[in-house]
């Protein structure tokens, strides 16, 4: 999904806004795409230590993306 996400932006006129938009329903895909997928992975591997750094990776870089679309958006 995330690729299908870096085609679609690639092919807009790459504004800086359009790095936080959706996906298929995902909100703030570029961001969330790729802790999803740590967390799945995490999860099927059964890493604890690794599930939890998932966790805080969706913490901080959600944050992050969620305050910078924010910031544009004013």
């Amino acid at each position: 999904m995330y690729g299908l996400w870096r085609v679609r932006f690639f092919r807009s006129e790459r504004k800086l806004i359009d790095c936080y938009s959706s996906f298929f329903g995902v909100p703030l895909a570029r961001a969330t795409l790729p802790v999803i997928a740590i967390f799945f992975l995490a999860i099927y591997g059964r890493v604890v230590w690794m599930l939890m750094a998932a966790i805080i990776l969706g913490i901080g870089h959600i944050g992050i993306h969620m305050q910078h679309r924010k910031e544009l958006s004013e």
